[in-house]
């Protein structure tokens, strides 16, 4: 399922520049679009939006989060992950990197926090459950 932009939609087009997948399309001051083909219900379109017009597949709207050190970050449990690289691979704003002490295999660590969008990919991509991303006021144990 995708979300979608309803009429109070005012150009601005701040979801279009955090859209991982760009799904989003528009002209400046004109009502966009999403692609729900390419969507991938991330959020981070609605957590940019100043007019409150983006809405999930549910038709509730989520406020604006205007400060990005409030967004949904991933954690990585290093005692779980492998170093496998494929959240490394699948991350569109290229906010993971492997590190390491030279093993075959590193460690996958967040290095550009204010880079990440929160759209989840590398916690989906994770066979080992050693990604989750959460909201910064949440704690959580790996599965």
């Amino acid at each position: 399922m995708s979300h979608y932009i309803d009429e109070k939609c005012i150009g601005c087009t701040a979801c279009i520049n955090v859209c991982p997948t760009e799904a989003i399309a528009g002209e400046r001051k004109v009502q966009h679009t999403i692609d729900p083909d390419l969507c991938i219900d991330c959020g981070a379109c609605a957590r940019v939006c100043p007019a409150l017009s983006i809405a999930d597949q549910f038709g509730d709207y989520k406020p604006r989060v205007a400060k990005r050190q409030d967004w949904p970050k991933p954690v990585v449990y290093e005692d779980l992950c492998t170093g496998c690289n494929f959240c490394v691979d699948i991350c569109p704003w290229d906010c993971l990197e492997l590190s390491g002490d030279g093993a075959m295999f590193g460690t996958a660590v967040l290095v550009k926090p204010m880079a990440c969008v929160g759209c989840r990919e590398c916690e989906e991509v994770c066979a080992k459950g050693a990604i989750l991303v959460l909201d910064p006021h949440q704690v959580a144990s790996p599965v």
